[in-house]
């Protein structure tokens, strides 16, 4: 409500900027008082003339049919849903409430959990699409605000309940460390948060450059690394390793600290293999190769997977996609093409036309293991999106009440089993362009 006040006065005190705001607010479906929170909500949107969007889901029944903890699963739908608004409100960034003491919750979790530099950063003020304003604001300060300014709020009773690793970090950690050992321990972690997010921002643009150094792929598409990468620091061979790997898998968070220390520990010898969740680790004396496990199917006799792929392959031909050129889908009466700015038809310019286009960033495909092609699905295949990791088509098709009687039929857009796109379904977070970066467009369209 803080956040949502605050953002409502810069918008009304800098018209000029031609601002607007959506409120968008989940009923988790737990507690009695969601009810009323939601009435509270769409009240001062009114008041504030504010869009609103009220979404309701069972939250813990779809923790339990995703198999995953109740929080990462409720945020993970958070997510997903407020993507959804942005794209169809026309928003272009997501502004959330966390604060200081959020913050410092979130460092002491990932201490606890071993993290790196990377997790130890904590939460990043701005990130992608989402900002958080009040990230260095203190939970107290917040509430005086409210008060100050006569703002309705409601508090979550659930946070109050030492249940979950958060809550008791919350509840029971922080009030004994600032009792006992430092009373500004929020201030001291997020200071500690913001001096290694500097560090890590310096360690991946020397990584970028590492990266561009020894990065190689052979003749069949294979990720990997030339041999002298061993002579790196264990700095930046450590995040190279977990790049190349994230790369191939495609899972978010990359090789745990004992695999990567298990390949730094072959110092690069000729004939070490190592299998490793989502692949195979080769080392030759060309480079230190990595293969993703479903690159190997037909060399690991799945019958059945390849029965499957046969079976889509008579919707349409899987047809592999060149930058600047078009290519006919035959079998839907489509073209499809991968087009730089210079050679874009005119009426093609923006994200979205008729969702008949996706937009890419041109480094980010770079660096993809695979080429690009237009197919139907297959078994295994994944979309990847932020604040969430992957998901399985299937997940997608049934939130988006996909049919199943069309879901072998649609195009989409892949690398091995990652698929970018899905034309009129979903885009992937993966390969998203920013400001700086060279546009690619993919692009369907009725055959002449």
């Amino acid at each position: 409500m803080a956040l949502s006040h605050l953002l409502w006065r810069y918008v009304r005190e800098e018209p000029l900027r031609g601002l607007s705001l959506v409120l968008t607010h989940v009923h988790h479906g737990v507690r009695k008082e969601s009810d009323d929170e939601v009435h509270l909500v769409q009240a001062m949107a009114a008041k504030w003339e504010m869009a609103c969007i009220v979404h309701r889901f069972d939250a813990k029944g779809y923790a339990k049919s995703v198999g995953q903890s109740f929080e990462e699963a409720a945020r993970e739908w958070r997510y997903a849903r407020w993507k959804e608004d942005m794209n169809k409100e026309g928003c272009t960034l997501l502004a959330t409430g966390h604060h200081l003491g959020d913050q410092a919750e979130t460092i002491l979790y990932r201490l606890f959990r071993g993290s790196g530099t990377a997790g130890l950063a904590g939460i990043y003020p701005t990130r992608d699409s989402i900002i958080r304003p009040l990230l260095t604001v203190s939970k107290a300060d917040i509430l005086n605000y409210c008060a100050q300014k006569g703002l309705p709020y409601a508090l979550d009773r659930s946070n109050e309940e030492p249940i979950y690793i958060r809550n008791r970090i919350r509840l029971e950690l922080l009030p004994e460390l600032v009792k006992e050992y430092n009373p500004r321990i929020q201030e001291a972690l997020g200071r500690t948060g913001e001096l290694l997010r500097w560090d890590e921002e310096y360690l991946t643009k020397q990584v970028d450059g590492a990266w561009r150094h020894y990065h190689v792929i052979d003749s069949v598409g294979t990720i990997g690394l030339s041999c002298d990468v061993f002579t790196e620091s264990a700095a930046i061979l450590s995040r190279l390793l977990r790049r190349a790997a994230r790369l191939v898998t495609g899972e978010l968070r990359g090789l745990g600290f004992n695999y990567v220390t298990k390949i730094m520990g072959s110092e690069g010898k000729p004939g070490w293999t190592q299998d490793l969740p989502g692949m195979t680790v080769k080392i030759t004396d060309e480079g230190i190769w990595f293969n993703s496990y479903t690159d190997t199917i037909a060399e690991r006799g799945d019958v059945l997977a390849l029965q499957r792929q046969e079976t889509l392959k008579r919707v349409f031909p899987e047809t592999a996609l060149d930058l600047g050129s078009w290519s006919e889908i035959p079998g839907l009466k489509l073209d499809i093409g991968l087009l730089e700015s210079c050679n874009l038809p005119p009426a093609y310019g923006t994200d979205g036309v008729e969702n008949k286009v996706a937009v890419f960033s041109s480094e980010l495909l770079d660096q993809i293991p695979d080429q690009l092609v237009c197919r139907t699905r297959q078994q295994g295949d994944k979309m990847w999106f932020t604040g969430i990791g992957h998901k399985s088509l299937k997940k997608i098709f049934q939130e988006d009440n996909i049919s199943i009687k069309i879901r072998s039929e649609l195009p989409l857009i892949a690398y091995g089993a990652e698929v970018l796109w899905i034309p009129g379904v979903r885009k992937s977070d993966l390969c998203q362009p920013d400001q700086n970066s060279k546009n690619v467009y993919c692009i369907l369209k009725p055959h002449a």
